[in-house]
């Protein structure tokens, strides 16, 4: 088995949600204000909700990617934050089916936090419920979400590499057994 690769800091991967990279918000509670706002990395805006909703978005990103982490930052002041949520996927929307790919709880911070998935899935649709929240504000907001992954050909090139590296300990193997041999 292949060692892993290291993971390098979220400051240094690509955000497969943002808007830049072909991102979309397909979908979202019907109170949502500015949801499109998440997939954007501007601190002045956000997605504006009455706390008493129930909350929830839908994202679409570009392709299908191997999800392992999602950052969520609120940089709003005077508003209540995201609490509990929980994070669903699919390959295909409009979907009866999500696949719960975890839940979590984030702190009441201004900075981004992440949320490492414990088991990285493939998705191409990710469904956010925001469950509960902090303090006891009239609003709810949410300024950024951030998603991040590996694409289907990141995952190949990888799986080619370990293999080629097996397969070279293999051939190392048979060489020094035929020279002994």
């Amino acid at each position: 088995v292949a060692a892993a690769r290291p993971a390098l800091p979220l400051s240094q991967r690509f955000d497969y949600a943002s808007f830049d990279a072909g991102a979309r918000l397909v979908a979202a509670n019907p109170e949502a204000k500015g949801a499109h706002y998440l997939l954007k990395s501007d601190r002045d805006k956000y997605m504006l909700n009455p706390c008493s909703a129930r909350k929830w978005v839908v994202v679409a990103l570009s392709e299908d990617l191997k999800v392992d982490t999602l950052t969520l930052s609120n940089h709003e002041l005077f508003s209540s934050s995201v609490h509990g949520f929980q994070l669903l996927g699919s390959k295909k929307y409009p979907t009866p089916h999500w696949l719960e790919l975890g839940r979590f709880e984030a702190q009441d911070t201004k900075q981004t936090q992440a949320f490492p998935l414990s088991v990285p899935t493939w998705a191409r649709y990710l469904k956010l419920r925001f469950i509960s929240h902090h303090r006891d504000e009239h609003f709810c907001t949410l300024s950024h979400v951030g998603v991040y992954g590996t694409t289907e050909m990141d995952d190949l090139t990888a799986t080619m590499e370990e293999q080629e590296a097996e397969l070279e300990v293999v051939r190392r193997q048979l060489h020094s057994a035929a020279r002994s041999g």
